[in-house]
Parts: structure tokens; C-alpha cells; sequence
């Protein structure tokens, strides 16, 4: 049985990136700015682990939006896992 490490390195060092960019922005100063850009980075990172282009992609669900908008975000950028 593989033993989980007392410290979870992998984990900061994935948000780091996160973090500085936060504190270089000054952050969000509303709530909603910081709901949205969580959700943002949520989806860009996502897509960043399953592909190595993730500005295509992304391009293409927002222009699907566009021509749809009323079309599920999640169906278009995550096809293979929707349900």
C-alpha cells in the first residue's frame, strides 16, 4: 500500500501560479470577480492537463457560445465527460 506524504508539494506547487498571479492583480474587489475568476481558472487548467493547446479549444466553445448561448459550457469544453 503506497503511503500518502505528510506534505502535499504537488498541490502548492500547482497553485502557485494561481497565487502569484493573485497577489500581482491585487486580487478580485468583488466577490463575483473572484467566483468568476475561479471558475476561469478552473476550466483553463483543466483543459491545460488534458491537451497542451488549450487557447484553441477554448476559442472554439466561446464562439459556440456565441452562436448559442443558451448551449451547456460544460458539454462544450468537456465533451467526452458529459453526461
Amino acid at each position: 500500500m503506497e503511503t500518502i506524504p505528510a506534505d502535499n508539494n504537488f498541490m502548492e506547487r500547482e497553485l502557485r501560479p494561481l497565487a502569484i498571479a493573485r497577489k500581482i492583480s491585487f486580487g478580485s474587489p468583488s466577490d463575483a470577480g473572484a467566483k468568476t475568476r475561479e471558475i476561469l481558472m478552473s476550466v483553463l487548467l483543466t483543459l491545460k492537463k488534458r491537451s497542451p493547446d488549450v487557447a484553441t479549444p477554448f476559442q472554439a466553445a466561446l464562439d459556440q457560445l456565441a452562436a448559442q448561448p443558451d448551449a451547456d459550457p460544460c458539454r462544450i469544453l468537456f465533451p467526452s465527460n458529459a453526461s
